[in-house]
């Protein structure tokens, strides 16, 4: 009885160890290894020379200088993408006639507070200007003896919309500005008008003087040139 109970025994072992035997990674190994020697191998594709019918595959040389001559050539644009460009006034070449002279102001005047002389620039007028002297003094009968810095006055050329600034203060710029005196000569270009005429206003002012009334003795020409 305990020999054939040690019998069974040793054959549980050996069957147990043959299992392990087969289930191990060692095991698998030698069964796919044998599994890849069996199958054939495929073969490589041996190399064959060119010939005139099969030339075999071309080679392509790239050049830098042909890739900067292509980058160079410009794209061609579609007109209707093109940005249409709208003429200014300037743009336009105005064959206008010469004017003669204009006498805007040749006599003496009283100044309160300010006096306005207003004259309008034709259009497309490239080389306006003014021309002028004034001489003010603080009493009309006797203007050689009161014609000093008591008659001081201030003089403007301004435009319409700084007449306008000025008429409801001080105006943010002016054209043109002199210092106060009461001896002057005046020579000023007047800015360039395009297509449409330009009113400028000569301005005397009398400002920041005990003197409540003085006298102005002007005369101006605006020429065309």
């Amino acid at each position: 009885m305990k020999r054939s109970s040690a019998l069974l025994i040793i054959a549980l072992l050996i069957l147990v160890c043959g299992r392990s035997q087969r289930d191990s990674p060692e095991a698998k190994r030698s069964n796919i290894e044998r599994l890849w020697e069996v199958q054939p191998k495929p073969k490589e594709p041996e190399p064959t020379a060119a010939s005139p019918e099969d030339p075999g595959p071309t080679e392509t040389v790239i050049s830098p200088l042909a890739i900067l001559k292509q980058q160079a050539i410009p794209s061609p644009i579609n007109p209707e993408e093109r940005v249409r460009y709208e003429p200014l006034p300037i743009d336009h070449h105005v064959d206008v006639p010469s004017e003669k002279p204009r006498s805007i102001l040749h006599k003496v005047f009283s100044i309160r507070k300010y006096a306005q002389f207003a004259f309008v620039a034709p259009p497309h007028q490239g080389n306006t200007r003014l021309r002028g002297s004034f001489r003010s003094f603080s009493k009309r009968s006797d203007p050689d003896t009161t014609s000093d810095r008591t008659a001081d006055v201030d003089l403007m050329l301004l435009n319409e919309q700084e007449f306008n600034e000025f008429l409801d203060g001080q105006p943010e710029s002016v054209t043109y500005e002199l210092d106060s005196a009461h001896n002057q000569k005046v020579d000023w270009r007047v800015p360039t008008t395009y297509g449409e005429p330009q009113t400028y206003h000569l301005v005397f002012s009398n400002s920041g003087s005990a003197t409540k009334i003085k006298f102005v003795e002007a005369d101006f020409t605006v020429s065309f040139e």
